[in-house]
């Protein structure tokens, strides 16, 4: 859940071949419980409904405040006048063409989506379909931070921008096994730098659940207990490998 980073099954494949003793990645085997899969549902759903009214109200400030004009073409940057539709869409002397009047008749009407995808007949009651990428489909001049939204995806679903499985690189596992930065830059595949940080990142995490836990709970809650064992074992690992460190 907590310092996620992936790794791509060619990767992986090239380092077994390299002989490691690690486990490296965690890949589809890894299966949460069905009580905690269905609990890490629930609070995906949540999450996304609770950002999809977000960029609805975002995006409809803007689009009353009409700041940015929605006539560019997403890819070529070519900005689409009025006057660009023709003479068989466009307004002659006994007004507006009945093709032009049909089309505006028929037209989706939103503040969320781009005209570029509500050409293919989408609306706003259609952005849970752009849920993986909501920056290409909003409107133009609304900028989103998607990566903050706090959901999780199940390790056995983690795919990379082609479709491909990618697997979570486990090298916190593997660092609780052995204490060894060495053998986590080697085997697993990272910097000295990103070692330290990344692994730092995780001892903190833990430490700050144990600290809320006992606060909520009982010392003696078996719960309260193991974080505050966890914490303390790979607190004494990190120490080793890294001496001059002062929390």
């Amino acid at each position: 859940m907590f310092g996620r980073i992936t790794m791509p099954m060619a990767t992986y494949k090239r380092k077994k071949r390299q002989g490691i003793h690690s486990k490296v990645v965690f890949g589809k085997s890894l299966h949460m419980p069905p009580a905690f899969a269905k609990v890490l549902e629930r609070h995906n759903k949540d999450a996304w409904k609770v950002f999809r009214c977000y960029v609805h109200t975002v995006c409809d400030y803007a689009a009353r405040s009409n700041t940015v004009k929605q006539n560019v073409l997403p890819l070529s940057k070519v900005a689409i006048q009025p006057n660009h539709l023709g003479p068989a869409l466009s307004e002659n002397a006994t007004g507006k063409s009945n093709v032009l009047k049909t089309l505006q008749a028929s037209a989706n009407q939103s503040t969320t989506l781009s005209p570029f995808v509500m050409t293919s007949g989408h609306s706003d009651k259609d952005l849970p379909i752009f849920d993986a990428d909501n920056l290409q489909a909003i409107r133009q001049g609304v900028h989103i931070e998607q990566t903050k939204i706090p959901t999780l995806i199940p390790p056995s679903e983690l795919t990379d921008t082609r479709g491909k499985p990618v697997y979570l690189n486990a090298y916190v596992y593997d660092f609780f096994k052995h204490g060894s930065k060495t053998v986590i830059r080697k085997e697993n595949g990272l910097d000295s730098g990103d070692v330290f940080d990344k692994l730092k990142d995780f001892k903190l995490v833990i430490a700050a659940i144990s600290v809320a836990l006992e606060e909520l709970g009982p010392k003696s809650d078996n719960v309260v207990r193991a974080f505050r064992q966890l914490g303390n074992e790979y607190s004494k690992k990190f120490k080793l490998q890294y001496p001059s460190y002062r929390d």
